[in-house]
């Protein structure tokens, strides 16, 4: 009964983000599940869009205990056809960019943002295996990942992140959207800040784990310039 209930309170936001969804169809935008063939599950996995409740949630939390939007420069790792980074803009972050690996998701992704009048000058985006980052990652303070890759490729994304905070030192956050590699940012020396558990609408044996983590002793300094 319980379930039932929470459905029907649910309901509101569903038919919101239906008929919005819709709307973003008609004038063109695409942010539909996809899986591209021309990549295996050895260098990432199929694009999902991040339900935007959970992340607005999510990251109104970073903002109030962590690190403010206005000195955020946000970057996604697997931004697909970028509905997050969508989602970060309207939040107010003023600097976002990210990596996706697929061209075709990353061509779908710069035509959303010109529909819908999102693409900016200081958005850098690159199309590129997230492992092979370096340089690209000192402009930001803010990693997002929704589960978008295997083990390998999280755990060099991550040395690569603690890389650029030597060359620039800076306080950054990492959040985790279904942090189901957690003990590989544990054991590559990051620590855990916040821990979110988001159980499945009429699956009660799917949990999902949200978190942010940062390094011990980091910077004070955001270190970015906006």
């Amino acid at each position: 009964m319980n379930r039932i209930l929470y459905y029907f309170s649910c309901l509101p936001s569903r038919i919101y983000w239906k008929v919005k969804g819709t709307i973003l169809r008609w004038r063109g935008c695409d942010f539909a599940d996809f899986r591209d063939p021309s990549f295996g599950f050895d260098v990432g996995y199929q694009y999902r869009s991040t339900p935007v409740r959970d992340f607005r949630r999510l990251m109104k939390r970073v903002d109030r205990e962590f690190l403010p939007f206005e000195q955020m420069a946000f970057f996604d790792a697997g931004f697909g056809k970028g509905a997050i980074l969508i989602e970060g803009m309207k939040l107010g972050i003023p600097q976002v960019g990210g990596v996706e690996l697929s061209e075709s998701m990353f061509a779908v992704c710069n035509r959303n943002l010109e529909i819908l009048g999102r693409k900016k000058e200081n958005t850098k985006l690159y199309q590129a295996n997230a492992a092979t980052l370096t340089t690209q990652l000192d402009d930001f303070n803010l990693f997002y990942m929704s589960n978008p890759f295997p083990e390998h490729v999280v755990k060099q994304f991550a040395l690569s992140i603690i890389d650029s905070t030597k060359r620039k030192p800076r306080k950054f956050f990492i959040v985790y959207f279904h942090a189901t590699l957690h003990q590989t940012l544990i054991d590559t020396g990051f620590k855990l800040e916040y821990n979110q558990t988001r159980k499945i609408l009429f699956k009660p044996e799917i949990i999902t784990y949200n978190k942010i983590y940062s390094l011990p002793n980091q910077n004070t300094n955001t270190g970015i310039e906006l």
